[in-house]
């Protein structure tokens, strides 16, 4: 039966594999359905240009409240750019040519002792226009 009539699965491995790539990226990205549709739909075209020696792992091992000395010991390099006054560090960036790229930035904010503090970080999927 299976041998003879192939071609009927067709269409459901069609629709397979992009939800195994949404999947993906909502499980172990932890991204949005948003960001995540967006991932899936930008899947081949996105171009991402990560800080050198980037690891994914140690940038989910960041917190809030952690002060830059501590985000330096756990990402190990700097940053790819320190933007706004030296409260955006950015680890990733668009390729070249493309518009679509995952980002990744620690937001930082001094506190009384004028020590740099993570506030925020973003983690998502950045599509043209935004």
């Amino acid at each position: 039966m299976f041998k003879k009539n192939w071609y009927f699965f067709t269409p459901l491995l069609l629709l397979a594999i992009p939800a195994a790539i949404y999947l993906y990226y909502a499980s172990s990205m932890g991204y949005s359905s948003t960001d995540s549709m967006n991932a899936t739909k930008y899947f081949l075209v996105s171009g991402t240009r990560y800080a050198m020696e980037y690891n994914e792992v140690n940038f989910n091992r960041l917190q809030p409240g952690m002060d830059g000395r501590q985000v330096y010991q756990i990402m190990g390099k700097q940053p790819s750019e320190r933007l706004d006054n030296d409260t955006r560090w950015v680890y990733s960036l668009a390729k070249p040519g493309s518009k679509a790229y995952h980002e990744r930035v620690v937001i930082m904010e001094r506190d009384k002792q004028n020590v740099p503090r993570v506030k925020e970080l973003v983690r998502r999927f950045h599509t043209p226009g935004e």
